[in-house]
């Protein structure tokens, strides 16, 4: 939990496709592998603020902020008659939009021409702020292949306060007061049916998310991880997250990652027995 707002956030993915002269776009490309494909190839990938009427990159970068439009450029080579592209975005594992593309009806009608090729403009745009991360990825596909991955980022607002992690404490428990929560019995050893609480204070910039991971016996309780992500700047704000298992949890060492926009800031160790 968290005294002030936290937010959720989808997004819309559009698709445009145009014929392009000339063997793709500079700059702003990202991190890429794939291997070579038979038939249609990517030449050039490229992630800009926005994108000319002539499908050129303006303003190339790899770098958005959380309310901006993501724009992806992909330039085929050739003209190809038909075949498949497909672009879906990652946060982390989180699979956020995805987009296809026939390349058969977006060709439709056109001569091919040596030296000439074909531009595919993807955008993905927040309804609610994207999460600061640098996270962040597209994965495309020509006709079912892995054909390329470009890694991209989502930075705090210029004006966003410094995101930190100020105190954090263990404890059997919490209570609210009206300015903060307070953790009750601070301890860093529990019995089996105690829930495990971590109660702390941090600043967290406009759109910055904090996390907890809770590792059990070394390994990741996926169903245990819980997020917040500020809707505005947040100064000295208290928070606290929760552990407890109906079935017990099992004696051994254990610990917590405290991450602010997916970067490990604080771990704390916990004995169970």
């Amino acid at each position: 939990m968290i005294r002030k707002s936290i937010s959720l956030w989808l997004v819309v993915m559009l698709v445009f496709v145009v014929a392009a002269c000339g063997g793709g776009s500079e700059g702003g490309g990202g991190e890429q592998s794939g291997g070579e494909e038979a038939g249609p190839a990517i030449l050039e990938a490229t992630f800009a603020q926005d994108v000319s009427d002539e499908m050129e990159p303006i303003n190339p970068t790899t770098t958005f902020t959380p309310e901006q439009t993501v724009n992806l450029l992909l330039t085929i080579k050739g003209r190809p008659k038909e075949g498949e592209v497909v672009a879906r975005f990652y946060l982390r594992d989180q699979e956020i939009a995805s987009a296809s593309v026939d390349l058969a009806e977006a060709n439709e009608g056109v001569i091919f021409s040596i030296g000439e090729n074909t531009r595919v403009h993807f955008t993905l745009t927040p309804t609610e702020p994207f999460p600061v991360s640098r996270e962040y990825r597209a994965e495309v596909f020509l006709n079912g292949s892995p054909a390329g991955t470009y890694t991209f980022e989502v930075v705090p607002p210029p004006d966003a306060i410094p995101s930190r992690l100020i105190e954090v404490t263990l404890a059997k428990g919490v209570e609210e007061t009206p300015d903060a929560y307070q953790p009750v019995e601070p301890t860093s050893t529990f019995a089996p049916n105690d829930a495990v609480y971590i109660v702390g204070v941090a600043d967290l910039g406009k759109y910055s998310r904090l996390e907890v991971n809770w590792y059990v016996n070394g390994q990741l309780m996926d169903e245990a991880t819980r997020s917040l992500t500020a809707q505005e700047d947040l100064q000295g704000v208290s928070f606290y997250f929760v552990l407890q298992s109906e079935e017990g949890l099992p004696a051994g060492e254990h610990y917590a990652v405290l991450l602010i926009n997916d970067e490990e800031v604080q771990r704390v160790n916990f004995t169970v027995k």
